[in-house]
C-alpha cells in the first residue's frame, strides 16, 4: 500500500487548525468562523490543496478556508485534498491504493438472491446506492461537469454480464458496508433509487479509466470523494463518491467494502484517521489476530475488527467523534431485539437446538429469529426456558456471513451475559482475543435471559463495538409445558384501524404465561382476496400492516405464544378499510422573471419569481461562453430548497448564462428563458482601473 512519505510529512508544522487559527483571527467565542484572512493559505503545507486554492477567486478561497477550520481537518490530510473551482473540498485517496490481492482463501458460492436488489433497511428515508454496473456520469462537480462513461465491476473481461464470483463479491461488499452502518438510520442498497436527493448517497465502484479510455477523476488513486456534502440540497451535484476497484487488489471484496465506507464517511463529514507521521492509520495488532483493529477512516483493509473512531489510538492525528457526526446526518436505528424489561424469545426447537440465518443466505432477513444488531451503547436480550443439564451459547458477529480467517472487517466485538429467572448474573463471556463469544454451562431447569453486548477488545474500547450478530447453540429441553398464554383465544386491545391509504394499525391485549415467561405475538392477515403481509412472531403488542392497496378491506387476527411454543387460538378476525389515496400531486408551475447580475466579486447573483406552491426544489443550470461565442459546459450547478428565489453562483470571471426550473416528486417544470451575465471581480480593471505611465495626469 502506498502511504505519504516521511519527507512530505516533514513539511507539516501542525494541524490546519493551527495553520489557520492564529491569535489574530481565530474565533474566540467557540463559534464557527465565517471569514478568515486569505493570507492563511500561505500557512498551509505545500501540496495539491494549496496549489488549487491559490488559483481560486477570493470568495472561493474563503469558502474552502472556513470548511477547513470548521471541520478541523488535520494538516497531513491537506496533502491528499483539493478544492474545486467553487471552493468545495474533496479527498484524493492516494494512500488507499493496494496492488496485491491475497484472497486465495475465499471460495465464493452464489446464494439464490438478486444481488442488485439488496437492502439493509428498506424503510429508511436515508439511502446509499452501491453502484456496480457503471454508466454515464455527467453534469456533476467532477471535471467541472465533464461526462464519463464509467466501467462496470468486471473481473472476467466480460463487462456485459456478471458471473457468479462477481455477484458473490458484490453481495459480500454490501454485507460488510451494511454492518459498518448498522447503528445508523440508513438503507445500504444495491438497487438504484428512483431519484437522488439530499438524503441519497451514491458510491460508484468502477475503474479509474472509463470505457472510452478517458481518465476518471484523479486517475491512479484508490478513490475520490467530496467532504461534508451529505444532506445539502445540491448533494447530488457532488456525487458519486468513486471507488476504483482496479486499484484495490484487483477488485478484492474486503478492500472495496472498506474503501466504500471510507468514501461515504467523507461525504458525511469525516476526515482521515492518521498519526503525526502517517495520513492513514493502519491499526493495531497482527493482521492474523482475531481482534486486530483499524479505523475505517484510516486504512482498514487488513484487520479483523474495523470500526468508526474518535482517536483513542496512540498518536492520533485528530479526535473527531465519527459516530456523533454520522448520527447528526443520519440519526440512529431503533433497537428491535429486546431490552432488560422486554426480552425477545430465543427460538429453540423441540430438541433444544437454536440457530440463525445470516445475511449471506438470508439477506432479506426473512427469518428474524436468534439474531439482531447491537446499537451504540446498547445490548440485546433473549429469554428462554431449559431443562436441567448442559447448555451452550455461541454468538458470532457479521463475519458469520462470508466467513474468513482474516480481513473479516466486522465492527462488533461480542460479549455475552447469562442471567437467571430473578435477574441475577450467572456468567459473563468476553473473549478478549476473539470477537465471537461462547458460554458453556450446566443449568438447572428454569427461565433464563441471555444478553448480547458490544465489548472492548485488546486494541479498542467499546466506543464503536456495534453491528450484526447471530446466535446458535444447544440447551437441554425443558419439561413439557402444554398450557398456552392467557387469554385463549387471544383478543385485540385496539381493533384494526386505517391510518393511511396503505397502512392499518392494531394492538393485541397483553397475554400472560402461567410460568412467568415472555410472550410473543403474531398478527395474521386473514383476507383471502386481497394480498397482505402479517407479522412474524414479535415481542411488541402493536403492529402496523403496510404496503396495502387504497380503499381496500383487510382483515386480521392475533395469536400469542410462550417459551414452550404453546400457541393460543387466534382472535376473532376483524377488518378495516384503508383510506382513499390523496390526490396525485401536479407538476409545479414554471418559475419566471429570472435575472442574472454581476456580483463584481467573481459571482453571479440570480433572482427569480416562484409561481408554484408544490415544488420541492429549484434546479439551476449554467453554460459558459467560449471565446468563439459558442455556449458550452452545460451543467446543473445547484439545487436549492423550495420557496428559495435567490442563488449566488461562485462562477469566477467570464460570461455565463443561466436558467431555472421547479422540481417536485412528479416531474420538473419548463425552464425559464436563458439569462446572460458577464461576471467580473473587483480589481479586474474597468473604469476604476488606476492610471499608470507618462500619459497619466495628476
Amino acid at each position: 500500500m502506498k502511504l505519504l512519505t516521511r519527507n512530505k510529512v516533514v513539511m507539516l508544522c501542525g494541524c490546519v487548525g493551527i495553520a489557520l487559527g492564529s491569535a489574530s483571527y481565530a474565533a474566540n467565542n467557540g463559534t464557527a468562523q465565517t471569514t478568515l484572512p486569505i493570507q492563511a493559505i500561505e500557512n498551509l503545507p505545500n501540496g495539491k490543496l494549496k496549489t488549487s486554492l491559490n488559483k481560486l477567486p477570493p470568495h472561493a478561497q474563503q469558502k474552502a478556508l472556513v470548511q477547513l477550520n470548521e471541520l478541523a481537518i488535520p494538516a497531513i490530510d491537506t496533502l491528499l485534498m483539493q478544492a474545486d473551482s467553487s471552493g468545495e473540498l474533496f479527498y484524493i485517496e492516494e494512500g488507499l491504493v493496494e496492488t496485491i490481492s491475497t484472497d486465495s482463501e475465499q471460495t465464493y458460492t452464489l446464494p439464490p438472491v438478486d444481488v442488485f436488489k439488496l437492502h439493509s433497511n428498506e424503510n429508511s428515508i436515508n439511502k446509499v446506492f452501491l453502484d456496480f454496473d457503471g454508466g454515464t456520469v455527467s453534469n456533476r462537480a467532477w471535471g467541472s461537469g465533464a461526462s464519463y462513461d464509467s466501467a462496470p465491476y468486471d473481473l472476467d473481461g466480460d463487462p456485459t454480464t456478471f458471473n457468479d464470483s462477481e455477484r458473490a463479491r458484490i453481495h459480500e461488499i454490501w454485507n460488510r458496508m451494511a454492518d459498518d452502518f448498522a447503528a445508523f438510520d440508513i438503507d445500504v442498497t444495491t438497487e438504484a433509487p428512483a431519484e437522488f436527493g439530499p438524503n441519497v448517497g451514491w458510491v460508484l465502484f468502477t475503474k479509474d479509466t472509463d470505457l472510452s479510455g478517458k481518465a476518471m477523476p484523479h486517475q491512479g488513486a484508490g478513490g475520490v470523494a467530496y467532504v461534508n456534502v451529505w444532506g445539502r440540497s445540491n448533494f447530488s451535484y457532488y456525487q458519486p463518491a468513486f471507488v476504483y476497484y482496479n486499484r484495490l487488489g484487483a477488485g478484492m471484496a474486503p478492500y472495496m467494502a472498506e474503501a466504500g465506507s471510507h468514501e461515504l464517511g467523507h461525504n458525511l463529514g469525516l476526515s482521515h484517521d492518521g498519526t503525526s507521521t502517517q495520513s492513514y492509520y493502519a491499526g493495531l495488532g497482527s493482521d492474523s489476530e482475531p481482534s486486530s483493529w483499524a479505523p475505517i477512516m484510516g486504512v482498514s483493509y487488513y484487520k479483523n475488527v474495523t470500526q468508526w473512531s474518535k482517536g483513542e489510538y496512540p498518536d492520533a492525528s485528530q479526535t473527531q467523534d465519527d459516530i456523533a457526526i454520522i448520527a447528526t446526518k443520519l440519526g440512529m436505528t431503533i433497537d428491535t431485539e429486546g431490552s432488560t424489561d422486554n426480552p425477545v424469545i430465543l427460538n429453540v426447537d423441540s430438541n433444544g437446538a437454536f440457530s440463525a440465518t445470516n445475511r449471506q443466505i438470508d439477506p432479506d432477513n426473512v427469518s428474524t429469529y436468534n439474531k439482531g444488531s447491537v446499537q451504540v451503547s446498547d445490548s440485546d436480550w433473549f429469554e428462554f426456558k431449559v431443562g436441567a443439564g448442559p447448555a451452550q451459547f455461541i454468538a458470532t458477529p457479521a463475519w458469520d456471513a462470508f466467513a474468513r480467517s482474516n480481513k473479516r472487517g466486522a465492527n462488533l466485538d461480542i460479549g455475552l451475559r447469562l442471567y437467571d429467572g430473578n435477574g441475577a448474573l450467572i456468567i459473563t463471556s468476553n473473549e478478549y482475543n476473539n470477537t465471537s463469544a461462547t458460554i458453556q454451562i450446566d443449568l438447572a431447569q428454569g427461565v433464563y435471559t441471555l444478553e448480547v453486548f458490544g465489548a472492548e477488545g485488546p486494541y479498542a474500547s467499546n466506543y464503536a463495538s456495534q453491528g450484526h450478530f447471530y446466535l446458535q447453540g444447544q440447551v437441554t429441553p425443558a419439561t413439557p409445558d402444554n398450557t398456552p398464554p392467557d387469554p385463549n383465544p387471544m383478543s385485540f386491545a385496539q381493533v384494526p384501524i386505517e391510518i393511511s391509504d396503505s397502512q392499518i394499525a392494531m394492538q393485541a391485549v397483553s397475554a400472560v404465561d402461567d410460568n412467568g415467561g415472555v410472550v410473543s405475538y403474531r398478527f395474521n392477515c386473514t383476507q383471502s382476496g386481497n394480498i397482505c403481509q402479517g407479522s412474524d412472531w414479535q415481542s411488541e403488542t402493536k403492529f402496523t400492516a403496510s404496503a396495502l392497496q387504497p380503499q381496500t378491506q383487510y382483515c386480521f387476527s392475533v395469536q400469542a405464544k410462550d417459551l414452550s411454543a404453546n400457541t393460543t387460538l387466534p382472535s376473532a378476525s376483524l377488518c378495516a378499510t384503508t383510506e382513499a389515496s390523496p390526490p396525485a400531486p401536479l407538476p409545479p408551475n414554471p418559475a419566471s422573471n429570472l435575472s442574472a447580475l454581476d456580483g463584481k466579486d467573481g459571482t453571479a447573483q440570480l433572482i427569480w419569481q416562484d409561481n408554484s406552491d408544490n415544488e420541492l426544489s429549484f434546479e439551476i443550470q449554467r453554460e459558459s461562453q467560449h471565446k468563439n461565442g459558442r455556449w458550452q459546459a452545460n451543467q446543473i450547478v445547484a439545487s436549492v430548497n423550495s420557496n428559495e428565489t435567490t442563488y449566488t453562483d461562485y462562477s469566477d470571471k467570464g460570461t455565463f448564462r443561466y436558467r431555472v426550473r421547479a422540481v417536485n416528486e412528479v416531474t420538473a417544470s419548463d425552464w425559464t428563458a436563458w439569462q446572460s451575465v458577464t461576471v467580473t471581480q473587483s480589481g479586474d480593471g474597468g473604469t476604476d482601473k488606476p492610471c499608470k505611465g507618462k500619459k497619466c495626469q495628476n
